[in-house]
């Protein structure tokens, strides 16, 4: 607390006294403490036994290994800024000199650190995919990223509570150990052929929309935007149904939507019909070519209850955009950050923001979180 006083009347500037005062207006200033490193001396008491003269030291604490080193919570400062908040290893030393005064810390101690924190992590990691791999509805996404100047993938798996990423050289490495319950994607057909121990597919709807409304405004097929205007209304059929906390739609209602949606097709697929068909190249083996409303007008035909199943089971959203959320951040870090420099820190990179986006998830303070051991931070999730 800090106190002002007057010393002359703001009037007739006559001398004021303390016992003038009369009352006192506040004010509050909220600021942050001056940043300083702390140090804490740990000495080991060194015995030396009356009785056969052997000498015994005590024990240390876990992790104070080394005559002078940095603490856990300023490892997981450094930790936090270069995977949660994307700031390179040079820039985080210096974010830290700045802020903290640690003038000896280098980037390659980050890199260490963040190495480590890996390794503490594993466990943390094979338990969140543990309770992923428990059922329920999973949303899956993949993105491409660069690793060693080579094109890899992060899959993610993830719902409400649990995130896990994993690095592959290949797209199509999708996560086929996964059993039980509804996955959500976007029809990237590796799911359906390698994903068979899953109860059920669910298709985003966002994915559909945004090909309903290019085949309308560039394609100009007339039965795409009334099969727009009838998945949003059926979406918000749905989450009016959920507000009343209801578990289903009326049958009578769900087969009205399922008529409509049969009748759309019907009509799209007749307007394919009646178009010429595209100009075949010389040589071309396969199926003739079709044009992309063709394509989507039979993918909604054949996994009709994959692209309805929000409206049978209602713990199935309508879009897969959890999914997506839960990548941005790697699209992010690959603007920053460009490639990754080995398969492994890419992997290192993926565990411990697998861990980050958990706790995140669950409310908790990544900091914290970052300070804990892994049993601890199981314990919270």
């Amino acid at each position: 607390m800090e106190r002002h006083e007057a010393e002359a009347c703001g009037t007739c500037q006559h001398g004021l006294t303390a016992g003038m005062i009369k009352a006192v207006e506040r004010r509050q200033v909220y600021d942050i403490p001056v940043p300083r490193l702390e140090v804490t001396e740990h000495q080991a008491a060194i015995y030396c036994c009356d009785h056969c003269r052997a000498t015994t030291t005590a024990t240390f604490p876990d992790g104070v290994n080394a005559h002078v080193q940095y603490g856990k919570r300023i490892r997981a400062a450094a930790v936090y800024c270069n995977v949660q908040q994307l700031i390179p290893e040079d820039r985080v030393c210096q974010l830290l000199r700045d802020l903290f005064g640690a003038t000896s810390l280098c980037a390659a101690s980050v890199t260490n650190w963040v190495n480590g924190t890996a390794r503490t992590l594993g466990g943390v990691v094979e338990h969140i995919l543990a309770r992923l791999n428990e059922g329920g509805v999973r949303h899956l996404d993949e993105t491409g990223l660069r690793v060693a100047g080579k094109l890899h993938w992060l899959h993610s798996i993830s719902d409400l509570a649990f995130t896990h990423y994993r690095i592959s050289t290949k797209r199509g490495a999708v996560p086929s150990f996964l059993t039980g319950g509804t996955i959500v994607h976007d029809h990237w057909k590796s799911y359906y052929a390698h994903m068979s121990g899953v109860d059920a597919h669910a298709l985003c709807g966002a994915h559909h929309l945004r090909e309903l409304k290019a085949i309308e405004e560039i394609e100009k097929e007339p039965w795409a935007c009334a099969m727009s205007v009838l998945l949003n209304s059926a979406n918000q059929l749905k989450c009016a149904a959920q507000g009343r906390g209801e578990t289903e739609l009326p049958t009578s209602v769900h087969h009205g939507i399922l008529t409509k949606y049969m009748a759309i097709l019907t009509e799209g697929l007749a307007f394919h019909e009646r178009q010429d068909p595209l100009a075949r190249r010389t040589g071309a083996r396969g199926r003739k070519a079709r044009r992309p409303g063709h394509n989507l007008l039979v993918r909604l035909r054949d996994y009709r209850d994959d692209v309805l199943r929000f409206l049978t089971d209602f713990t199935v959203p309508f879009t897969n955009n959890q999914a997506e959320r839960d990548l941005r951040m790697m699209k992010l870090r690959m603007k920053i950050s460009g490639t990754f420099r080995t398969l492994e820190g890419a992997q290192v990179f993926a565990d411990i923001r697998s861990v980050i986006s958990t706790v995140r998830k669950h409310g908790g303070n990544i900091l914290e979180t970052l300070t804990l051991s892994p049993q601890q931070i199981i314990a919270r999730l």
